[in-house]
This record gives C-alpha cells, structure tokens and sequence, in this order.
C-alpha cells in the first residue's frame, strides 16, 4: 500500500501496489478520503495485532501488509471508492480482517470483476490497472450488496 501525503489533505492519495512495490498501482483513491482510510487502516492492523512494515520517504509511505491482509484491504478500499464518507463502512474491514464477514470469499472476487471490466472497457497505460469507470461500477454494487447484510 503506498500513501502519499501532502500538506494539503486534497491531494493526498493513497493506492494499493500488488505483488510488489515495483508493480503498476492496482487501485487509486485520492483527497480527504485518502489520507482517512489510510489513518483508519493504520489503526485497525494495530489494534488487530497484524504485523506490518513501513517504509518512510519525504511525503510518501509504504506499506507492506501479509497477503491476506492487503487482499481484505484492496477489497474495502474497492468496496469504498464510490463513498464521500467511507468510514462508515470502516467496521467491514475489521469483519474481514477477523474472518468475520460473510460471503468475503465473493466480495475478495469483485476485485477480480473490476479488473476485467477495467481491461473490457479500455485500460491506459500508466494508469491504475482498476479504472475509474469501472472502480465506481463494482463499489456501488459491492456497497449494495453489504448494505443487504445489515452488518
């Protein structure tokens, strides 16, 4: 997970690099909301004891989290990317990360829709493999979809 801050929180962005640094930014979210979700996950792998390293530059931070921890994070931030307020979803990561959401399995594989969608629908090169378009298609479904649950 790479995090980009500034001095002025609008143009913070936060993304997710899978499998390693070195790879093309898989999903982008940036603003306000950025620099939130990535203090909320921050917290959260904290008070879940789950280990993580952090690289520090100027005004950039890495993150290297266990798979399954960067799967369930890329999952929520997907699931989010269509939200002015995405905290409000915040307790859906903490379910994921425990083990404790239901249908996770399905929800882990919207990543895998967008990323088809994204090249169905025209991918650029040396833009997130996730599109726009397509990241706020799959997020209002998956957002639907765990509204439904009434978790």
């Amino acid at each position: 997970m790479i995090y980009h801050g500034s001095k002025n929180p609008k143009k913070s962005m936060l993304g997710i690099k899978f499998p390693s640094l070195e790879s093309p930014l898989y999903i982008k979210l940036g603003g306000r909301r950025a620099r939130d979700l990535y203090k909320h996950i921050i917290l959260t792998l904290d008070n879940l004891g789950i280990p993580y390293s952090t690289e520090k530059g100027s005004f950039h931070e890495a993150l290297r989290v266990p798979w399954a921890a960067g799967l369930a994070i890329t999952t929520f931030l997907l699931a989010v990317y269509s939200k002015r307020k995405p905290l409000a979803y915040a307790h859906f990561l903490d379910k994921m990360l425990t083990g404790g959401m239901p249908l996770s399995r399905h929800l882990t594989n919207m990543t895998e829709i967008a990323l088809d969608l994204s090249e169905y629908l025209g991918n650029v090169k040396g833009r997130p493999l996730i599109t726009h378009k397509s990241a706020a298609v799959i997020s209002k479904m998956m957002i639907n979809l765990l509204n439904a649950l009434h978790l």
